[in-house]
């Protein structure tokens, strides 16, 4: 990222203080430091299923209309709105 660890300081602090990451106090080849990771989120993924089917959209680059799975995934779609 071509930032100062004072400019990295600011950023991990924003970020934790807007909810995104938690930061812990940790020591690093003898160096104190922080461990961060993502804060846990109530994630919502009913949007990405049908029926029992994840969408093809996930993983794919490009999605073929014509194949299959997009085809049974729409279908699923269609019918749960029944």
């Amino acid at each position: 990222m071509d930032v100062s660890s004072r400019k990295g300081s600011r950023i991990a602090e924003s970020l934790e203080e807007a909810g995104v990451i938690r930061r812990e106090d940790t020591v690093y080849e003898g160096h104190n430091t922080y461990y961060l990771e993502p804060a846990p989120r109530d994630l919502d993924f009913s949007l990405l299923m049908a029926g029992d089917m994840l969408s093809p959209f996930i993983g794919e680059e490009e999605v073929d209309a014509q194949a299959d799975a997009f085809s049974q995934w729409m279908m699923n779609l269609a019918y749960e709105e029944h």
